[in-house]
């Protein structure tokens, strides 16, 4: 008995049975698990992944699209930049060729008016030489009755012819 009693029960250990049980439980639940519920785990967790790896090629997918797409969209911007720059340019050049034909177009006008007026004032011009004429002519008849009227000497006909000049020439002021 001293055996016995040296051989106390120990509450932290386990019997030997509680120890082949446990294990037998065990080794049942594992081929349990391992039969029908490892691989529908395996299955999902593979789904998983392949959903997760298909993800991220989209993803790469469409960075590379919105890379090509920022890249197409900078040119367009580019070409869109020039075709500005050609409008703005044609329009400078038309704006320039415009002005060079108002500017021609007035010194045309300029011109055609100056003539116009040179010719109306030549025109005006030998108006007023007639008139003149006429009047000399008139004056020249007048002062000629004078002189036959008087039938005077010279020296009676110069003052006269001088006073006549005078005359004319005040006239023609």
């Amino acid at each position: 008995m001293l055996a016995a009693v040296s051989q106390s029960f120990n509450p932290i250990l386990p019997s030997a049975g509680e120890i082949i049980w446990s294990v037998l439980s065990f080794a049942i639940l594992l081929v349990v698990l391992a039969k029908f519920a490892f691989p529908p785990v395996a299955a999902m967790m593979n789904k998983r992944s392949e959903r997760i790896r298909e993800d991220l090629e989209a993803a790469e997918q469409a960075r590379r699209e919105a890379l090509a797409l920022k890249a197409q969209r900078e040119e367009e911007l580019a070409g869109a930049r020039m075709e500005a720059q050609r409008i703005v340019e044609d329009a400078r050049l038309l704006a320039e060729q415009m002005k060079g034909e108002i500017v021609a177009r007035g010194h045309q006008e300029i011109e055609a008016s100056k003539a116009q007026n040179e010719a109306l004032l030549a025109a005006e011009r030998g108006r007023v030489v007639l008139e003149l004429r006429a009047e000399l002519a008139g004056l020249a008849i007048e002062l000629s009755s004078r002189i036959l009227a008087h039938e005077l000497e010279r020296s009676e006909v110069d003052p006269l012819v001088e006073a006549f000049l005078a005359e004319a020439d005040a006239g023609s002021r």
